[in-house]
């Protein structure tokens, strides 16, 4: 068994009719996850609180409204991460610019060491899981949820209730 592409025929109708069924599948499941607010309130509380990694560690909270947790929460779910996977060096590459970096900006070995407490600090709190028997690691669903509503409630509604308030 291999993949190979699939042929263009009616032949293989039924491959075709399979493949788009899964995706719609993926897609409606994408959407479904946005409607309701009161379960993305309480994914978003177990975020901003302390995570006990060991007895005597725990991880820090996020802020969704900082816009430093935001740029790395953007960073994580850059769209080139959804196939592959993510490496230390990728994350170090999306903020290579960012405040993060403030001191250390051609110190590489520094950088990474930085980035690989980030990868830590959201492993502890569920954002993200190591893939077996690889430097990589990946979104789970619950990190696309939590982080995807943290990034839409600071550029979208944040603004919008601000802008209310004065």
């Amino acid at each position: 068994m291999e993949w190979v592409p699939m042929l263009k025929g009616v032949a293989y109708m039924f491959r075709y009719r399979d493949v788009s069924m899964s995706s719609n599948s993926r897609y409606l499941d994408a959407l479904a996850v946005v409607s309701d607010p009161s379960t993305k309130v309480r994914e978003l509380e177990q975020i901003t609180k302390r995570k006990q990694v060991t007895p005597n560690r725990t991880a820090r909270a996020f802020n969704p409204l900082s816009g430093d947790d935001i740029e790395l929460f953007q960073a994580m779910m850059s769209g080139q991460h959804c196939v592959r996977g993510l490496k230390n060096g990728d994350v170090r590459r999306e903020l290579a610019r960012s405040r993060h970096f403030q001191g250390i900006r051609h110190d590489t070995r520094r950088q990474s060491a930085k980035v690989t407490r980030i990868l830590q600090r959201f492993h502890a709190h569920g954002l993200i899981a190591k893939i077996p028997h690889s430097r990589k690691w990946r979104t789970t669903r619950f990190g696309r949820r939590v982080m995807a509503t943290a990034i839409q409630a600071r550029q979208l509604n944040f603004p919008q209730l601000l802008a209310l308030a004065a």
